[in-house]
């Protein structure tokens, strides 16, 4: 497996009769959920049409593009944006993901772009959600007034419902290209949907590559993603209500931003699956290693137990030797002969020792090195870790009600 859990300090709790039930009960929720038609996610890895889709669109857009606007905001965007900037150096366009309306962003990005080289990939499953709404009229009017309404139209790919939706009405009556998301598929968990797989096909990256590390995981990793969330629940009740993220790589930070919306938008319920108020749901924190070694651990080491720490680190990747500089001063030269890659892995595991050290719970996911099939392989993985600690919950993680208030007061607001 190119991704290895290691519990460390807790790997007795395996032995834990409780553990062993929640263990047995985590396999059969992961089974029928997997089985259950109206979950999609789980058919994805084994989904390829998406890809064929996503290349019949790219060679009915105009030639000499190099820039693609993607148009989205929440699972609309987080996967794209992770996915591109893990493997930059892979993308043969730019790759823009325009994931908020502040006018500042907005403003400066209508400045960087060409017109007349750039696609815009608007996404929205609902076909309303107001911030990709309202920057599509802005990039289309941007557009049209420089090129035409003809040439503009040309220019745009939109990504919603198959078959209902403001979206969908636009795309049908201006015949724009169009692709579909899966009715039985949640905006978090879609980024190996056409909402993730067509920009970044589009852009270069081998989403085939994605699908297959995601089924590899699928077929023979399902035990990891059960024991982490039960790992989840189980500190959840002892009182561990948030879940640091420590991330030992600078290329997998996204990933740590788009677990925390997997993981809090699914796992944050007010309600469980009866109807029964229980207001559920541990806190996402983000922690970029070593970085915040310097910002954080002062409060993780000292401050309240009331968290449990899922550590992040790859063990191949580029290496970069220390040089020997200013050796003849003192508390310069034990680095001679040494690496960042040593450096980094040292201060993972001093961080780490010194965590259980003062008895803080944490495990380790091991990342043998970063490539599209393990990017692949941790989408389904936390993926389904997210779903399976959802139901020993006993809540619906693939529900959001409490987002839509916030949307709804929104609108009013505008006039809607």
């Amino acid at each position: 497996m190119s991704i290895k859990l290691d519990l460390r300090k807790l790997e007795s709790i395996k032995n834990d009769k409780e553990f062993q039930l929640l263990f047995e009960k985590g396999m059969k929720f992961a089974e029928e959920i997997e089985r259950d038609d109206a979950i999609g996610f789980t058919d994805l890895p084994e989904e390829d049409r998406y890809v064929k889709q996503a290349k019949a669109v790219a060679e009915r857009l105009p030639e000499g593009i190099d820039t693609l606007l993607v148009l989205g905001i929440g699972g609309s965007a987080l996967g794209a944006k992770m996915v591109r900037d893990c493997f930059s150096e892979e993308l043969s366009k730019k790759l823009i993901v325009l994931d908020n309306v502040d006018p500042y962003t907005i403003h400066n990005v209508a400045k960087s772009i060409n017109p007349e080289k750039t696609v815009i990939n608007v996404i929205s499953k609902s076909g309303s959600t107001v911030e990709p709404i309202s920057q599509f009229k802005f990039f289309y009017n941007l557009f049209e007034v420089e090129l035409g309404r003809e040439e503009t139209l040309k220019r745009i790919v939109i990504t919603t419902d198959i078959s209902k939706g403001n979206l969908r009405k636009v795309a049908e009556e201006l015949e724009i290209l169009s692709l579909e998301v899966p009715e039985n598929v949640g905006g978090r968990f879609s980024v190996l949907t056409p909402v993730g797989i067509f920009p970044l096909e589009y852009c270069g990256i081998d989403t085939e590559l994605l699908l297959k590390g995601a089924l590899k995981q699928k077929l023979s990793g399902k035990e990891t993603a059960v024991t982490g969330a039960v790992l989840d629940y189980l500190f959840y009740k002892q009182g561990k209500n948030i879940k640091v993220l420590f991330i030992y790589s600078d290329r997998l930070y996204r990933f740590g931003e788009w677990y925390l919306q997997l993981f809090g938008e699914s796992l944050g319920k007010r309600f469980d699956r009866n109807g029964k108020e229980v207001t559920v749901g541990a806190t996402g924190v983000l922690a970029k290693g070593v970085t915040d070694q310097h910002s954080q651990v002062q409060l993780y080491r000292e401050g309240p137990d009331d968290k449990l720490f899922a550590f992040f680190k790859v063990n191949k990747k580029i290496d970069v030797l220390i040089p020997e500089s200013f050796s003849q001063f003192e508390g310069f030269s034990y680095l001679n002969g040494k690496t960042f890659s040593q450096l980094m892995d040292a201060e993972c595991e001093g961080t780490m020792q010194a965590l259980e050290n003062t008895g803080r719970p944490l495990i380790l996911y091991q990342i043998e090195e970063i490539n599209l099939e393990t990017m692949g392989g941790l989408i389904y993985l936390f993926e389904l870790q997210t779903a399976v600690c959802g139901y020993l919950y006993n809540i619906n993680p693939f529900d959001q009600p409490g987002v839509e208030e916030g949307k709804l007061i929104a609108k009013k607001l505008l006039g809607y």
